[in-house]
């Protein structure tokens, strides 16, 4: 009977034990599947080097010359080989007008102005004494005898049939590109008809900006304009900046366009101005986050998110000046940081750093 009893509580101490293991395997393995995943996140690393505020604006093109030509005197077209686009240089004759009548009323008035001539010079024969002057045109005698003659108004006229005749000719006032052309051979014109307009090739984008931004400005400050129709990226710089600001708390500034483009008066582009502040250490404003109100970046040490606060300075909406907390070179998380830990455990999805 003892024997018996020995057996069975050999048998249920064996069990027990069988048991204890299989739930500590148990437990070991819903432990592991338990454990959180470690935070994906991208990183980048704190550098030195020229930081610069950025102003972003949207603005509107336009030339630094842009004029419309009109007719000077009354006509009709006899010349006008030009077209909407076309480029043009400084000087060229664009417009001829029918001189014809111009011509007759030019040859009339140099017809008139020698026949004054001549009788000016008969009335100077009887005043030996005013011709004998070294500067007789200052004696009022000389003027006098100059209208009576009619040599003032002759010559007058003359000057105006020549200037008609020079209004015929329409050249361009200076080299660029022809827009809203309506002139055309045999089209019957009156001065004050537009003909056609012109725009330089020195072009513009004005913006307004808030005044707060606009007394950062200086005179040839880089600036990038892009124009999202075009897809298409350019460099300009600051000309000029209007000293004024109007009801709405702008300021109109103007950026002149450097070298080739394809843009035209009239296009919308999107302007920004890079303002130098000088050599700083700086990281992607994605890395700086708020604790209890005070920020905070955490850099990456052997696969472990490390807690730094940190004081910063100039933020210009995509780079944030750090002036204490980390050193150039330090490798800072850039997103998934709003829950992070201190020493939470991360695997870094970028692999530049």
């Amino acid at each position: 009977m003892s024997k018996k009893i020995f057996l069975l509580f050999i048998s249920i101490a064996f069990w027990a034990c069988s048991k204890e293991e299989k739930i500590d395997e148990k437990t070991a393995t819903e432990n592991v599947n338990n454990t959180p995943p470690n935070t994906m996140v991208t990183v980048d690393t704190a550098i030195s080097s020229p930081f610069y505020l950025l102003i972003e604006s949207s603005g509107k093109v336009k030339a630094h010359k842009d004029v419309t030509i009109l007719a000077e005197t009354n006509g009709t077209i006899q010349q006008a080989h030009i077209k909407s686009g076309q480029k043009v240089s400084a000087g060229e004759v664009l417009v001829r007008l029918n001189p014809e009548e111009a011509q007759l009323q030019l040859q009339s008035a140099e017809i008139k102005f020698e026949k004054a001539k001549l009788e000016f010079e008969n009335s100077l024969i009887g005043f030996p004494k005013l011709i004998a002057q070294e500067n007789p045109e200052q004696d009022s005698l000389y003027q006098k005898l100059k209208i009576g003659s009619g040599l003032q108004e002759s010559s007058i006229q003359l000057k105006e049939a020549q200037l008609s005749l020079q209004k015929t000719v329409i050249r361009a006032p200076f080299s660029g590109t022809l827009y809203d052309v309506q002139a055309f051979k045999g089209k019957s014109v009156k001065a004050g008809d537009e003909l056609f307009a012109e725009f330089n090739h020195r072009l513009l984008v004005e913006v307004n900006l808030l005044e707060s931004e606009a007394l950062n400005l200086k005179e040839g400050m880089p600036a990038a304009i892009r124009n999202p129709a075009m897809d298409e990226s350019f460099t300009g710089e600051v000309y000029s900046i209007n000293p004024k600001v109007d009801e709405n708390g702008l300021v109109q500034t103007q950026i002149l366009l450097k070298g080739e483009h394809a843009l035209w008066p009239g296009m919308n582009v999107e302007v920004e101005i890079r303002i130098p502040k000088g050599e700083r250490l700086q990281v992607p404003k994605g890395s700086l986050v708020l604790r209890s109100g005070k920020p905070v970046v955490f850099s990456v040490e052997n696969d472990l998110a490390k807690w730094n606060y940190v004081e910063f300075g100039y933020d210009n909406g995509k780079m944030v000046e750090i002036t204490d907390g980390i050193t150039a070179g330090t490798v800072v998380i850039t997103n998934n940081n709003l829950q992070l830990a201190h020493d939470a455990p991360i695997s870094i999805q970028n692999s530049d750093n």
